[in-house]
């Protein structure tokens, strides 16, 4: 069997045990005694067992996607803050999906629009090509997000703020800082729901 097609059921078909039991032994529940998790983990090794990462989304109704819109990555200030972000994100097992705006205001609203219709993001991480305020009516592009439930962070070369926070460092620092802030409030959000 491919590393792609092996699931759940197999696995618990291969040892007589039921999915949950598999389940609950690829999580280290205290459910399962330690010799059923040997087992499991045993198989599961051996059939180079990879869990299905949408199905543990939906599951955990989260995606572990953050989104990120930014507006010129040739720029250095948005390259070192991106990779702050990566390096943050992967630190807290997310993944990122990336928009570069190209300065173009018009795709700005387009990728904001498309991310905020497709669901698939936990939270958002963007800067405008223009002065915003975030709330203004006008800005609808961002406000789907809030209108949402969707957590948003604001990021720019002179300051990264959400709603009600402003920091000035170097965009390194301030990515991996909008990650945290994106993170705590996307916990909040969740333990709210």
């Amino acid at each position: 069997m491919g590393t792609n097609t092996i699931k759940l059921k197999d696995i618990a078909a291969i040892l007589g045990v039921s999915v949950s039991t598999v389940s609950k032994a690829l999580n280290n529940s205290i459910d399962i005694s330690e010799s059923t998790k040997n087992k499991v983990l045993e198989l599961a090794e051996s059939l180079n067992y990879k869990p299905n990462f949408h199905a543990s989304a939906l599951r955990n109704n989260r995606s572990l996607i953050l989104g990120v819109l930014l507006p010129d990555l040739k720029d250095n200030f948005f390259l070192d803050s991106l990779n702050g972000i990566t390096e943050e994100s992967i630190k807290n097992d997310y993944k990122i999906m990336v928009y570069q705006s190209c300065n173009d205001y018009n795709k700005e609203i387009t990728y904001a629009n498309l991310l905020a219709d497709s669901n698939i993001i936990d939270g958002l991480i963007f800067s405008s090509t223009k002065n915003i305020i975030i709330h203004k009516k006008e800005e609808n592009h961002i406000n789907n997000f809030i209108t949402k439930g969707v957590p948003v962070i604001y990021i720019n070369k002179q300051k990264k703020s959400s709603v009600n926070s402003t920091y000035k460092e170097s965009g390194f620092k301030i990515g991996k800082e909008c990650v945290k802030e994106l993170l705590s409030k996307i916990e909040h959000t969740n333990l709210s729901a």
